[in-house]
């Protein structure tokens, strides 16, 4: 009886202790915090190059490669060529780590959205956002940028799109 019982004592004591190791990799399914946007409005971007983006119209993105905040305003003027977005920072538990966020746009008035999966670094700024390069994409009212990770959106900032 005491053999099974130290036995018993030996199998719980294993299971604790795996339970401590794997507690580092279960966390790390949820490395992702907040997320803060640190500013918001019209841009003037450089092109990178071109990432794919199935669930676009388009069916890819333009990668930035630098962005100038140019005014910080919610309120967008609809004409071609015209840059906004959020500049933004990742807050999570490793700091320089990387993450997968899904970017979504909403085009409230035309019920229609675009999104894409970009990686982004733990701790430093980055940037999202649209760029009208047709008339066509041109709709006057509410475009929303939203940030997700794992399927929880952890950032939200809507924009008001009119006819200057």
């Amino acid at each position: 009886m005491k053999a099974i019982n130290k036995i018993k004592l030996v199998t719980v004591g294993m299971i604790i202790i795996g339970l401590a190791f794997l507690c580092p990799f279960v966390s790390q399914a949820s490395e992702v915090d907040s997320i803060e946007i640190v500013d918001f409005g019209l841009y003037k971007t450089t092109f990178a190059n071109w990432q794919e983006a199935p669930d676009t119209q388009r069916g890819e993105i333009q990668v930035v490669g630098s962005r100038e905040l140019i005014k910080r305003t919610k309120r967008i003027p609809g004409k071609d060529g015209t840059e906004f977005g959020i500049r933004y920072v990742v807050n999570g538990q490793e700091e320089g780590g990387q993450v997968d966020l899904l970017v979504r746009v909403l085009h409230c008035d035309s019920q229609t959205s675009e999104e894409w999966t970009t990686s982004r670094q733990i701790g430093a700024p980055s940037f999202d956002g649209w760029k009208f390069d047709t008339y066509s994409q041109i709709v006057p009212g509410k475009l929303t940028i939203q940030l997700f990770h794992q399927g929880v959106k952890l950032a939200e900032k809507s924009f008001t799109v009119y006819e200057p």
